[in-house]
């Protein structure tokens, strides 16, 4: 019970002693805006002045588009005057103040900094894809942005002036911007060349810009065929040209174009080419066929334009040849083979030579070419015991049968 006395005594003693709590006093400090503007150029200094009535330690609560800051004013002449810092007088836009004293608001406001058009202005212009397909379906996006010298942009509405030139013709189009930009659609013509772009605000000039008009794909067109001579002997060579690739509107198209021909012979063997443009015409070559030949032949740019078939002839140069054998069958010779003028036929005339037993089981294919006319084979008795045997001689497309006992 002593000890509980005690304590009570004590926090007796330690609510006597202690202090009321201290009342927050309220500023009497009053403020007054002089500053009258409500509008400023962007890049000009400039203070908000206030008079004061009353001891009072104001700051100012400055915002606009930079951030925010807080002030603290200078005394000239009895005013109060709140430098704005040059990174927020150089913004354009609409701010906003608060006078502060003491932790209470006393005053509130706003003014606008507007674009400073006295040091000129800067255009920013972006043109793009830089390569168009002639015709009225594709186009560039032509992008230009203007701002003052502190590159703030321009207001809305403001004109900027879109020009184009195209071989013989030159345009201009004046656009007004609409957050911070103006833009326009530049459509292909349907001739190829080069386009010219510019651009201009107030008294500023964007530099060139260049986009090049290809030809659209092309429409189907034509082919046709020189050679020296119409007989196949395998050596001489036929070329394949195409008229002139255009498209659907009469450009001729870029060089370097890739064009396939497809060639089928009578009995359903194909054959390709290919031939790249140059002035709008490809051409491929193809050495003549070893035997008489019907060819034909087609030309393709894949996924745009083909031509219409046209057909190729060719005559047989060898009409018949002699076959000589030994005296034991075992050296067969071939030729001379002659061809159209009774000359002989270039070198490298293909021969081949078929065995087979007498049942017709094929034993073996043997090849050689021609050389001064002629060629010529050996069968092996190694390979080809006595027997009989049925031979099958194939060249220039024509082909000789004999049976033969080998000895």
């Amino acid at each position: 019970m002593h000890f509980v006395h005690i304590c009570i005594a004590f926090m007796l003693l330690f609510l006597g002693c202690s202090k009321e709590p201290e009342k927050k006093e309220v500023s009497s400090a009053t403020f007054e805006l002089l500053t009258t503007e409500e509008n400023f150029t962007a890049g000009e200094a400039f203070a908000l002045h206030f008079k004061a009535s009353g001891e009072a330690s104001p700051n100012l609560i400055f915002r606009n588009a930079v951030g925010t800051t807080v002030l603290k004013p200078s005394v000239v002449d009895d005013t109060l005057q709140f430098a704005i810092p040059k990174n927020f007088y150089e913004k354009s836009g609409i701010c906003y103040w608060s006078l502060n004293s003491d932790s209470e608001e006393k005053m509130t406001g706003t003014f606008n900094i507007l674009v400073n058009n006295k040091n000129g202005t800067f255009l920013e212009s972006y043109l793009g894809p830089r390569s168009l397909t002639a015709g009225p379906i594709d186009y560039a996006m032509f992008v230009m942005l203007a701002t003052d010298f502190y590159d703030n942009p321009l207001n809305d509405s403001t004109s900027i002036y879109s020009k184009v030139q195209f071989q013989d013709s030159q345009s201009e189009k004046e656009l007004r911007t609409k957050n911070l930009m103006a833009w326009s659609l530049v459509r292909s013509p349907k001739k190829s060349g080069r386009m010219l772009i510019s651009s201009a605000c107030n008294e500023t000039d964007s530099k060139e810009f260049t986009t090049i008009v290809y030809p659209a794909n092309p429409v189907d067109f034509t082919i046709s065929y020189e050679r020296n001579h119409e007989y196949a002997d395998g050596n001489q060579v036929i070329t394949f040209r195409t008229s002139i690739l255009r498209d659907t509107y009469g450009n001729i198209v870029g060089d370097g174009t890739l064009v396939g021909f497809i060639i089928t012979d009578d009995k359903g063997a194909r054959l390709k080419a290919q031939g790249t443009t140059l002035n709008g015409k490809a051409a491929a070559r193809l050495l003549h066929p070893e035997q008489k030949a019907s060819w034909s032949v087609e030309a393709f740019v894949t996924g745009a334009a083909r031509s219409a078939p046209i057909k190729v002839a060719f005559k047989a140069s060898v009409t018949d040849y002699d076959i000589h054998f030994s005296e034991n069958y075992r050296t067969i010779s071939v030729g001379p083979l002659k061809s159209f003028m009774d000359q002989l036929v270039p070198d490298g005339m293909p021969m081949a030579l078929t065995v087979s037993d007498t049942t017709g089981k094929v034993l073996d294919i043997l090849r050689t070419s021609s050389m001064q006319g002629e060629g010529q084979f050996k069968l092996s008795a190694d390979f080809f015991p006595n027997d009989t045997y049925e031979l099958q001689i194939k060249t220039a497309g024509i082909t000789k049968t004999k049976s033969v006992a080998l000895k």
